[in-house]
């Protein structure tokens, strides 16, 4: 795809881009982002975006995937216009706590942390029940710095809805923070159950194992990760830690190389 955050891919021409709903778009970049395939993430928004330009929640998973990939200017754009759609929203429907929730993720792609949390206190003001604004507290909390608070916020949501695996993981991050690997097992664990394909879940579990010196499970993990997506980076240089660990030095090497090929087919691309 291009560089260009408008530009697509439409397989033969715009009418592709009508064979299917914003919804089924909107699906498939859920389904990229959970096996960290960005590029191919932001190419199903912008297609849920031409479909309905005003989608404030498809804005938003814009920006958090432009951010991974490095693209700090578009992400702010992009969050700019889901915080504009998100109290346009508002002010059609003051008590929608799913709106005040959407208003504080924009808020914290922006770096508003303050703001994003009394968006997310107002959503729970709402409805004590909305796990989502629970979760993003616990996200504006970690990025702060505030581990501790943000662990209890994550299980606040686990509370409200404990079948989201994104809480689980959340959770599992919280805890590596906290470098309390072995409890961080547990979350990552149940995020696995239940989203098989949810690739953050077998991060978490591998950098745990790998910092509880678990080299030959935390090689596993990785290789179930690799499995779901085989162009990621950092999981290769992990594992070719882990395999020196194990004495397996030819295949270690072998993993460095690929890191190489990657970092410069990376490279070549920006």
């Amino acid at each position: 795809m291009g560089n260009g955050s408008d530009s697509i891919n439409t397989h033969g021409g715009m009418p592709y881009l009508f064979q299917r709903t914003k919804e089924q778009w909107l699906a498939d970049g859920e389904a990229h982002y959970q096996v960290k395939r960005y590029e191919d993430a932001l190419e199903a928004y912008i297609h849920a975006l031409l479909l309905d330009p005003s989608a404030a929640a498809v804005y938003n998973r814009k920006g958090f995937t432009l951010l991974k990939l490095r693209r700090n200017e578009e992400a702010f754009d992009a969050f700019s216009k889901a915080r504009d759609a998100w109290e346009f929203q508002i002010h059609l429907h003051p008590t929608n706590a799913e709106a005040y929730t959407g208003k504080g993720l924009a808020l914290h792609g922006l770096n508003r942390s303050l703001e994003a949390l009394m968006a997310f206190e107002h959503a729970l003001e709402l409805d004590p029940s909305h796990a989502e604004a629970s979760n993003g507290i616990g996200l504006v909390l970690s990025a702060s710095g505030h581990d501790k608070e943000a662990l209890d916020a994550f299980e606040r949501a686990i509370l409200r809805t404990p079948t989201h695996a994104a809480y689980y993981a959340n959770k599992g991050s919280a805890l590596v923070k906290l470098k309390r690997y072995a409890e961080a097992l547990g979350p990552a664990e149940r995020a696995i159950q239940l989203a098989p394909g949810y690739a953050e879940a077998y991060s978490v579990k591998a950098h745990s194992l790998r910092k509880l010196k678990c080299y030959a499970d935390a090689l596993g993990v990785y290789e179930k990760l690799l499995a779901l997506n085989p162009n990621l980076e950092q999981a290769w240089m992990n594992k070719a830690e882990v395999l020196k660990h194990l004495g397996r030095s030819k295949e270690a090497q072998q993993a460095y190389a690929t890191v190489r090929r990657l970092a410069q087919r990376r490279w070549i691309g920006w």
